[in-house]
């Protein structure tokens, strides 16, 4: 087998839908075409941003005005932006290009740019327009979009309001990302019907772990991969086929040839595997307190009413803002406990602050999509 060529699993015979069809003829009509912008360079921009907070100088607003107005979103509001957004400017702007829609829009400064009826369409798709790319005529519009429910564009046709949903995904991605419940103070995972109801790509996987009796104590400090593979393959079609609805995902090849696959078919064209992270990135209020205490012990430290004293370095490490200044903003007590530096005072080397100051990081779980070798004359051949 050829790098990039299709990996023959039982999801190989998944039909494809007529809207996953449409699009996949037109695309292909076309020439191959690079990304505007390479993950390399990319990552680049990105990184001088992080570091400087200076837009570069590549004259985005002509070359993509979408991430243009990322990045100046991001300097007035004070927020942190992250590298897979400069990605689906890049990969949105690129299949506008492809397509011949020409001219762009800020949805927020320009709202009319979209009929009413169209963005009631798009809401129903749980989309929130951000940028929006239109054909000279009117007649066609890729939206942009974002929510946490919804994927990442939909190509509608406005005359018939013909709708195509896309999902743009870097080379190396997660099919998502979710949150799973808290665990037990003797580490064993909780769930309930309710839950997996409404994460069912999931439910195989999660079944899978506590079936093996995983603790979440005893594999706080590294993240589980052990997965049935059939168990993953499950968790991402269903991820596309019943939760975001996307009917093809946007990716750049090894070559940085922005490629279509179908959603229903990512298995056969990405190396994927299953992930649990006992140390999310998502902070909650303790909801183990009996092993904090004991954690807080072990460690040399004292609690005295509401109190913690620890010496310094007795922590387990410390953290920098994801995505921020390079700055510590967080002492760790373990991979699973922290309380932000603003919230220490430090006395003769002594760190003190309130038990309730302390987080825990909630687990979560997903479903890794690698695509390094993907090569777009491998999916033209098969799909032709």
């Amino acid at each position: 087998m050829s790098l990039g060529s299709p990996r023959m699993t039982s999801t190989a015979i998944v039909p494809l839908t007529k809207a996953q069809k449409e699009i996949m003829t037109e695309f292909y009509k076309a020439e191959n075409t690079k990304v505007i912008f390479s993950k390399k360079q990319r990552d680049k921009i990105w990184d001088d941003f992080k570091s400087n907070r200076v837009i570069p100088e590549e004259n985005l607003q002509k070359k993509c005005p979408a991430l243009l107005a990322e990045l100046v979103k991001s300097i007035n509001n004070e927020n942190l932006i992250q590298s897979a957004v400069f990605s689906e400017c890049v990969y949105a702007q690129t299949l506008a290009n492809m397509l011949n829609l020409g001219s762009f829009y800020i949805f927020e400064q320009k709202q009319d740019c979209l009929d009413k009826s169209i963005v009631n369409l798009i809401s129903s798709y749980n989309l929130i327009p951000r940028y929006v790319y239109k054909s000279r005529d009117s007649r066609r519009a890729l939206v942009q979009a974002g929510g946490p429910g919804g994927i990442d564009s939909a190509l509608i046709r406005i005359e018939d309001k013909n709708v195509i949903t896309i999902e743009f995904k870097e080379p190396i991605a997660k099919a998502s990302e979710i949150d799973l419940l808290p665990y037990g103070e003797d580490g064993l995972f909780i769930s309930s019907a309710d839950y997996e109801n409404k994460n069912s790509q999931y439910k195989k996987m999660i079944d899978e772990q506590i079936s093996k009796k995983l603790n979440f104590w005893s594999v706080m400090s590294h993240n589980v991969n052990d997965f049935d593979p059939v168990n993953v393959q499950a968790a991402v079609t269903n991820n596309y086929a019943s939760k975001k609805h996307a009917d093809v995902i946007c990716v750049e090849d090894k070559n940085n040839y922005l490629t279509i696959i179908p959603a229903n078919q990512v298995v056969i064209w990405a190396d994927i595997k299953g992930e649990i992270r006992p140390a999310g990135k998502n902070r909650y209020q303790v909801w183990t307190p009996q092993k904090l205490i004991s954690v807080v012990k072990d460690l040399g430290g004292q609690i005295s009413d509401t109190e913690v004293s620890l010496p310094l370095d007795k922590f387990y490490k410390t953290a920098k803002q994801r995505g921020g200044p390079d700055t510590i903003n967080r002492y760790k007590l373990n991979p699973l406990f922290f309380v932000y530096v603003k919230d220490v005072k430090i006395e003769k080397n002594i760190a003190k602050f309130q038990i309730k100051k302390i987080f825990q990081l909630k687990p979560t779980i997903s479903a890794h999509m690698n695509f390094k070798k993907l090569d777009i004359k491998s999916v033209r051949e098969k799909y032709r």
